[in-house]
C-alpha cells in the first residue's frame, strides 16, 4: 500500500512542477472582462432587467430542452407561457420573444418568427427600450427577407433608418446594427 502512495505523489509533484516550466505560449491565458458595449452585442436579444424571474427561466429552459430536442412545437408553447409569466410580472420579454422567434425559424417558418419579433418591437416601443426595438425589428426585416416578404422588409428596414436616427439610440446598438445593414448581412428587399 505504502508503494503505490508515494510514486503517486511523486507523479503529481513532477507534474506540479512540469506546469511551472512551461513556457509563456504554451500557458492558458485567462480572458480580461470585456467592457459592456459592441463586445457583447450579439445577433440575438439580451434578457430585460428583471425578465428572468425563476418562473420565466423555468419556461425558456424548458422551451430550450424542447428546442435542442427538435421539438419545435412544444418549444413554442413553452416559449409563449414564458412571455406571458414575464408580461405578467410587469417586465418586457425581450429574450423570451427571441427564443420564441428562434423556435418558430428552426420549426421552418420565417414569417410567424418575424411576426414574433414585431409583437416585441411594438412592446419594447411601449417600454421605451430603443434598443430592443432596433435589433427586433432589423431582425424581424431579416426573417420578413428569408420568407420571401421583400416587400415587408423593405418597410421594416425603412422604419429601422428613421430609428437608429434617434438621438437617444445608444451608440453601440446604432454602429452595431447599421454595421449589419451595411455589410454582407443583405436583406431580401423589395422597394
Amino acid at each position: 500500500m505504502r508503494s503505490r502512495f508515494i510514486p503517486s505523489l511523486s507523479v503529481a509533484a513532477l507534474l506540479g512542477f512540469a506546469t511551472r516550466l512551461l513556457p509563456a505560449q504554451l500557458s492558458v491565458a485567462v480572458p480580461a472582462p470585456t467592457p459592456i458595449g459592441i463586445a457583447e452585442l450579439r445577433p440575438g436579444i439580451p434578457a430585460s432587467d428583471g425578465e428572468l424571474t425563476p418562473a420565466v427561466r423555468a419556461f425558456v429552459t424548458r422551451g430550450d430542452s424542447l428546442t435542442g430536442l427538435q421539438r419545435y412545437t412544444e418549444a413554442v408553447v413553452a416559449y409563449r407561457h414564458a412571455a406571458q409569466v414575464a408580461r405578467a410580472e410587469g417586465h418586457l420579454p425581450s429574450l423570451t420573444m427571441w427564443h420564441l422567434a428562434s423556435a418558430h425559424f428552426y420549426g421552418g417558418d420565417p414569417r410567424r418568427a418575424a411576426q414574433v419579433l414585431d409583437e416585441l418591437r411594438i412592446e419594447a416601443a411601449g417600454f421605451g427600450d430603443l434598443a430592443v426595438e432596433a435589433v427586433a425589428l432589423y431582425n424581424a426585416a431579416w426573417l420578413s427577407g428569408k420568407a420571401g416578404r421583400g416587400r415587408d422588409a423593405g418597410s421594416k428596414v425603412a422604419q429601422l433608418e428613421k430609428l437608429l436616427r434617434s438621438p437617444y439610440m445608444p451608440d453601440d446598438v446604432r454602429t452595431f446594427v447599421a454595421g449589419r445593414l451595411s455589410t454582407g448581412n443583405r436583406l431580401a428587399v423589395t422597394q
